[in-house]
Formats: C-alpha cells, structure tokens, sequence
C-alpha cells in the first residue's frame, strides 16, 4: 500500500477551531504527488478518520455528521497507523510524512512532534525541542535575550510565587499579561492599575500555570513576517502590517478581521523584519512554516521580536507572494521527507558490553 502523508489537525488546545479551519484550506490545495489522508483530533484528544472531513460544516457537529467515522491511532515504534474495527485496533496505513495543522496545545508544543518521532515518522512542523521552546513565551524570550535579539522586557509568574506587590515592583504600568503557553492572542490583558493586574493574572492562570507579564510597547505598530526552508535555503516572505482596534492584536482582530497590508512600511524597516525573520528562524532550528510576529514602537523607532509561531494559522500562506498555496505545501512535504532521510542515516544505536560487564559483577556480588 502506498505510504500516506497525513493532514492532522483541531486537538486538545483553546486554538482547535482555528486549526479546523487551516486543515480545511490545506485539504483544499494539496499538491499532486502525494497520498494524502486527513486526520482530526476532537477536542477530547481522540484521532478520528472519516470520509467527509473537508467539509467545514460537519464541525459544528463531527459525531452525527462525520461520514464512515472511525478512530486511528499511532502503533509507537513503526511508520504505521492503526484503525478501530470491532473494537479492536488492526493495521490500517503506513505514514510517509506528517503535515501538521494543528495550533496551540500537543500539537504545536512538541507533544504530538515527540509522538511523531517515536514512530519514526517525518513532520512537516519544527522538531520537539524548538517547538517546544517557541511556545513557551518565557523560555523563548530568555533564549532572544542569551542572543541579543530584542523583545519586550518581561518577567514570569508562576502560581506558588504569586505575590501582587511584590511582582509589581518589576515593572511599571501599562503591562500587557498573556499565558505563557498559549496562542491566538487568547487569555492576554493590558493592564494599567493594580485592579486590572489581578485580574488579567487571574484570567490568564485560568490557562495555564505560567504566565508572563511584559512591559506595553507604546506608540505601536505590529508586523509579521514568515519564513520556510527548502534545500538548505531560507525563504523569507513579505511583511505584512495588522490593523487592530484595540491595544493589542486580540483574537478577534487575528482571525475575524482584514489584516493590512504593509503599504507604505519603510524600506529599512521592512528589511530588518525580514532579517530578525531569519534570523530568528535559524536561531530555534525551526522547520517548515515559521511565522514571527513584531512589535515597533514608532517614537522609539525600536523593534521587537513579540512570538515566534512554529504552524501559523492557514500555514501563513498569504504572506509569500511568489509561491502558490500548492507549491508551498509540496515544498514543506518535500523538504520533511529529505530531512528524515537525512536523520535516518545516523547512527542512532551503539554496542557496547556494558551489559555484559554488569551481568558479571553481578554475579560476584551474589557469590558473596
């Protein structure tokens, strides 16, 4: 049977929606090639099949309206995966590669990649450790800031250590709290008193168990820009300026309005988002589509990297220009599958005679 390139996409996250919704648009521009089977993940974490899943309106109600619905899962240690007949699991597919739609929570924090690479499978998002690294807001920054790349002065709290005055001595207001796990703009305060800071590290404990505070950036302008990789080359996309109605770029501005279009952003400006992009991209070791985010302060004139997302909504797909949607997702596949390959040739096992050595004093210390 021919090997699968699987498109995975909603799980356990705050961002399962969002996920649906780039899943959809994927499945609706795959490239030829391959053999492609959707995969969805409802939001109990389950993994589920079914004949129907590129059409967005059996989400409001997958259970009744999944068409031929069944459940799959991963056989750990091999390139295979299980489907659910009569109760039990029996062999079904084996994997070529995996496209992965999936935002936030497992699927975008290594979670799902570490499931991925311990069936020896190729994914087309970044690898455990650098997913793992970009989604935590806090260790993100603290790696930023070992490397002398600006971004928002911040400080973390933890729920133990929660102390309002004393947390409020870090740093003056306006702050902006956001959970340092998450993604979406969800969860995420301006606050500018000691009220709406209690009540913004409140909202964002409500989602997770960390949460960082960072310093407003003021007099603001927000850009991002993506980047992928494709036979040892990066390939920066264009900038794009978003318009928001508030304070911040909340989810509401994100997903359910237009975004600019980064018109009449200055040539210097422009080209040094591109770079930080870049940059930014080899600093985490990332793989395939990478979106940064940014935060200027025009009177400042000083740029900040906000969040590096590792599966940006719809892939980011409409920041490259000069690339369709089709070729641009026969690339990611492209480049996954090379990459494996090129993990798979080294040495992963060694011999030695450890065990051996042990079995033997062992044995001497049960003589005596």
């Amino acid at each position: 049977m021919k090997e699968k390139v699987l498109v995975v996409f909603g799980g356990k996250s705050v961002e399962h929606d969002i996920s649906i919704i780039t899943a959809v648009q994927a499945l609706g521009n795959l490239p030829e090639g391959f053999d492609f089977l959707p995969i969805y993940v409802d939001r109990s974490g389950v993994w589920w099949t079914a004949d129907n899943l590129k059409d967005i309106e059996i989400y409001k109600n997958f259970y009744r309206k999944a068409q031929n619905a069944r459940r799959v899962t991963f056989l750990l240690g091999e390139r295979r995966l299980l489907i659910e007949k009569h109760g039990k699991f029996v062999p079904f597919v084996p994997v070529k590669t995996v496209m992965n739609c999936c935002h936030g929570n497992c699927g975008e924090d290594g979670a799902f990649q570490g499931i991925f690479k311990s069936c020896n499978v190729a994914t087309t998002s970044c690898g455990v450790l650098s997913s793992a690294l970009c989604m935590d807001k806090a260790l993100m920054k603290d790696v930023l800031k070992a490397n002398n790349i600006p971004s928002p002065e911040f400080f973390v709290i933890k729920k133990s250590e929660f102390d309002t005055e004393k947390m409020l001595k870090k740093c003056k207001f306006p702050l902006v709290v956001k959970p340092a796990n998450l993604g979406s703009s969800i969860g995420i305060s301006v606050c500018k008193n000691k009220a709406e800071f209690e009540e913004a590290v409140a909202l964002a404990f409500e989602f997770d168990q960390k949460v960082v505070v960072e310093k407003m950036v003021e007099n603001l302008r927000e850009f991002n820009c993506a980047c992928f990789s494709f036979k040892g080359r990066e390939f920066v996309s264009t900038v794009n300026e978003v318009t928001n109605k508030g304070e911040i770029f909340s989810f509401e501005d994100k997903y359910l309005a237009e975004s600019g279009g980064g018109h009449g952003l200055e040539s210097s400006l422009s080209k040094k988002v591109k770079a930080l992009t870049e940059k930014v991209y080899k600093l985490f070791d990332c793989k395939g589509v990478v979106r940064v985010d940014f935060l200027y302060d025009q009177a400042a004139k000083a740029l900040y990297v906000n969040e590096v997302n590792t599966i940006p909504g719809s892939m980011a797909f409409y920041l490259f220009k000069d690339i369709s949607f089709k070729e641009l997702f026969a690339s990611i596949v492209e480049e996954s599958i090379r990459e494996f390959e090129e993990e798979k040739a080294l040495i992963k096992t060694f011999s030695s005679d450890a065990l051996l050595i042990f079995e033997k004093e062992s044995k001497k210390i049960q003589k005596k």
